[in-house]
């Protein structure tokens, strides 16, 4: 022990001390605020690599920054949404310059809408000013959400005469999902464009089948989410509610889609075994959405159907 205790202070005055960086550390709040979308409001806010796009004396359009996000699970590159009056441009930085999709408004067939937390996307579906049918995803946080509303109700109001507000009586047909799910009363209340009117909607709460017994219990797994079905005269929106990965953390988001009628190719309503009922709504890029419903919705299926047709055969 003595020995110890005199070889110890050599030993110490002879470890070399790690330098200390002098690189400022950033709190969590100011990492997160790195990956925050914003509006560039004019040419000379434009980050320099984009400037090539924009043409001086030119009416400026609405336009989103959404900066690249590295991570495991979501990964973004940088991208410039920009909304002009009948076009939807995106610019993606690719390595030292950046490549250019436009979308027509009128070619926009499907959007997507995912807010799940601090994660969300919007998807764009249609054909490009090329011809081209493809999709592009625009990922930012969601905290950010509301900057991208202006270019969300561009999308979907393309043919439509739009007025300033929402009327109430529309928005009162969603008060009997009071007391069935209120956080889905909300969901419908807020995807509800000015002008807008509600011709049906249909919630189907989630659906559960049994997996194996033991001891008497009875363990069952989800097939279906809760999500709501609303038809509009302009629209068929499908809300969805999250299904996360990690069951003890609950569902805290949703998923929208905005289907333009006039570009449902068919709406179609099959059985799924005995007691389920599956809507399929086909769309021009070879895309199917598939919504799984129980047997006893079917009388309001039916309708859903048939005024759809009425709708879209005018």
């Amino acid at each position: 022990m003595t020995k110890i205790q005199n070889i110890l202070p050599t030993i110490f005055k002879q470890t070399p001390v790690p330098e200390i960086s002098q690189t400022p550390t950033l709190f969590a709040n100011q990492q997160t605020k790195l990956t925050w979308s914003r509006i560039i409001g004019s040419h000379a806010d434009v980050p320099e690599i984009y400037k090539s796009f924009f043409v001086d004396g030119q009416a400026f359009p609405y336009t989103v920054f959404t900066p690249a996000r590295a991570g495991f699970v979501t990964k973004a590159t940088e991208k410039l949404i920009c909304a002009f009056a009948r076009e939807i441009y995106i610019l993606e930085k690719n390595e030292g310059t950046f490549e250019t999709q436009c979308y027509p408004i009128d070619g926009i067939s499907h959007i997507e809408v995912k807010s799940i937390l601090l994660d969300a996307h919007i998807k764009i579906s249609g054909v490009t000013k090329q011809g081209v049918s493809t999709s592009t995803t625009i990922k930012f946080n969601s905290a950010n959400e509301p900057l991208f509303k202006p270019i969300l109700d561009k999308m979907r109001s393309a043919a439509s005469d739009d007025k300033s507000v929402v009327q109430s009586l529309e928005l009162d047909k969603f008060d009997h999902l009071l007391s069935l799910n209120f956080k889905f009363m909300n969901y419908a209340r807020q995807c509800l464009l000015a002008g807008e009117k509600v011709i049906q909607s249909i919630l189907q709460p989630e659906i559960r089948v049994p997996v194996f017994r033991v001891l008497g219990r009875v363990f069952s797994k989800t097939i279906s989410p809760t999500h709501i079905s609303i038809l509009t005269d302009r629209e068929l929106i499908m809300i969805r509610e999250d299904e996360p990965q990690n069951r003890t953390i609950g569902r805290y988001g949703g998923l929208w889609n905005y289907i333009l009628l006039n570009k449902i190719t068919s709406l179609t309503l099959n059985g799924k075994d005995d007691d389920l009922l599956v809507l399929s709504i086909q769309l021009p890029e070879s895309i199917r959405l598939d919504y799984l419903f129980q047997a006893s919705a079917k009388h309001e299926l039916d309708q859903l159907l048939d005024r759809f047709n009425n709708l879209t055969t005018k």
